[in-house]
């Protein structure tokens, strides 16, 4: 017990002081001095800046690695692409399935501070609603989304399926991300201003520099599921005190800086400068997530000449998958595969029947074709970005291709914002349109049928860009979303592919598997399509 000090009126302080500390200065002496554990900092480099920090706004893969640092998601893919919960707790469903009541696990925490709430999570799916092909599809099945207290909401749809929890467990284009209410009710069209989450990562803005880097720190608060990490699922650990996500635009400069340790991961190394990182005994090259990339080239479904079914088919006997795999991915084959399911190959749905034709190249059926289409020598305007060296190449094939056909091709490169902002326009081509554009995805987001935007069929201008229109698929399509039995599931895709293989929506260009480089002071690296933060740890060399 210790009792207090009195002074007398009038008494200075600072003649106790003395008196005061001699005990604890002489204690700090005999006791041994403990350094202060340094900060853990991962430095990444990635394929490209993200241009904004709303995965709604903006769907590419960068900016939801981004995401994945700051937010958590209702539901999460383990690797056996299976959905489990993450932020939540249970879930209850009505005697006829079309009820779910969630709730949250506790003590979810955003950075700010404040209580995770339902009603964030509700706002959060309506903002990804209106914006994701499976979303929109759940409000076409009548979705009602209802707050029932601060933990627990409910989600109400007219048929009982198993797209529910698939979509909303989706890992990416567009995950479901949970932000607060405030930020969620914002404009899907506009990018959200505060980046605050509840996720395993806080965002630095202040130490944010545009061009150069992002930062994030590791928030102290978050509570990890207790069972492993698994895909994107499980506990999601933060190991490291700091990500530093470096901009380094130029290929060579991030894989000098790999070899250095100036950098820690670099998530896709050049094929060209792969096998300097291979002969390297402190750096690991591996392919993360069986699915990998799907490489096609989407045609414009309303402009001449790819209107016309026969011409659609007279492009794909052009291209042989090989040829575009082995420039993309190298010509040993290590690296890719022949993929020829308008789904994703090695995924859950994986179906190649049908397509049969797509594997035979036919140069001169080709030819017939496009003259049964009503091709008049016109030009064909392809689209490709110039700074996306796989894309970039997937173009510059495909037009050879074409002019070794006879056709006319005017191939116009671009950087990629333009690009796809360019693919959005429905004008002529010669009116500052377009015939062509290649394309990339990863094979995880082409194998669900709604998600995919391979299939995207719906007659509208909201369609993906290219905008085929098949009512037959769609029907196709919604028959699977409001089915459980997973026999009559199969049947379903069957006819999806046979349908598809008519239609041709996309040319399937092939699957390629892009490695990832890091450095072997980092482990715990998960089997993520995608890099992710959480469960890797770093060593000092």
């Amino acid at each position: 017990m210790s009792l207090p000090v009195r002074c007398k009126p009038g008494l200075r302080l600072r003649r106790l002081a003395p008196i005061l500390l001699a005990p604890l200065l002489l204690a700090g002496l005999a006791a041994p001095l403990v350094p202060a554990r340094a900060e853990t900092v991962l430095r990444y480099a990635a394929s490209a800046e993200p241009r904004t920090l709303d995965s709604i706004v903006n769907v590419l893969s960068i900016t939801h690695q981004h995401s994945y640092l700051v937010y958590d998601t209702l539901f999460a893919l383990d690797e056996t692409l299976t959905p489990r919960p993450q932020m939540v707790e249970s879930v209850e469903a009505s005697e006829d399935g079309r009820r779910r009541t969630l709730t949250l696990r506790p003590g979810l925490l955003f950075h700010d501070g404040r209580p995770v709430t339902a009603a964030d999570a509700v706002a959060s799916i309506r903002r990804w609603a209106r914006r994701d092909t499976s979303g929109r599809k759940l409000a076409e099945m009548g979705m009602a989304l209802e707050v029932i207290d601060e933990r627990r909401f409910a989600v109400i749809l007219d048929s009982d399926t198993p797209l529910l929890l698939e979509a909303f467990a989706k890992p990416t284009s567009t995950a479901l991300f949970v932000m607060r209410a405030e930020e969620a009710e914002s404009d899907i069209t506009t990018p959200v201003k505060r980046i605050i989450g509840s996720g395993p990562f806080r965002f630095d803005s202040a130490a944010h520099r545009p061009g150069d880097r992002l930062v994030y720190r590791r928030n102290p608060d978050y509570r990890p599921r207790p069972e492993p990490a698994s895909g994107f699922a499980g506990g999601k650990v933060a190991r490291v005190d700091r990500v530093d996500w470096l901009i380094l635009p130029d290929s060579a400069s991030a894989v000098a800086a790999l070899q250095t340790g100036e950098i820690d991961i670099y998530e896709t190394p050049p094929l060209d400068l792969l096998p300097v990182l291979e002969r390297n005994r402190e750096i690991v090259v591996a392919v993360h997530g069986r699915q990998g990339q799907y490489g096609f080239l989407r045609p414009n479904h309303r402009q001449p000449p790819f209107d016309k079914a026969e011409a659609r088919r007279a492009l794909a006997m052009l291209m042989r998958q090989p040829d575009f795999m082995a420039v993309t991915a190298g010509s040993d084959g290590k690296y890719w595969r022949e993929c020829y399911s308008f789904l994703s190959c090695g995924g859950l749905n994986e179906n190649q029947k049908h397509a049969e034709w797509l594997r035979q190249g036919d140069a001169a059926a080709a030819g017939r074709l496009f003259r049964e289409a009503g091709y008049d020598g016109r030009p064909v305007v392809l689209i490709a970005p110039g700074d996306n060296e796989i894309i970039r190449g997937f173009g510059m094939l495909a037009a050879e291709r074409m002019r070794a056909a006879g056709l006319t091709v005017d191939l116009q490169t671009m950087d990629f914002a333009t690009m796809m902002s360019r693919r959005n326009r429905q004008d002529a081509p010669a009116q500052g349109g377009w015939n062509i554009f290649p394309m990339w995805s990863y094979g995880f987001e082409l194998d669900n049928p709604v998600a995919n935007v391979a299939l995207s069929t719906n007659c509208t201008d909201a369609s993906y860009a290219g905008w085929a229109c098949s009512k037959r698929i769609e029907a196709l399509k919604d028959a699977w979303a409001r089915e459980s039995a997973p026999e009559r599931r199969a049947a379903l895709l069957d006819q999806i592919q046979q349908e598809a293989s008519a239609l041709v929506p996309i040319v399937p260009l092939g699957q390629f598997f892009a490695p990832i480089a890091y450095r072997r002071t980092v482990t715990g690296l998960l089997q993520t399509p995608v890099p992710v933060f959480w469960n890797l740890e770093k060593t000092a060399p």
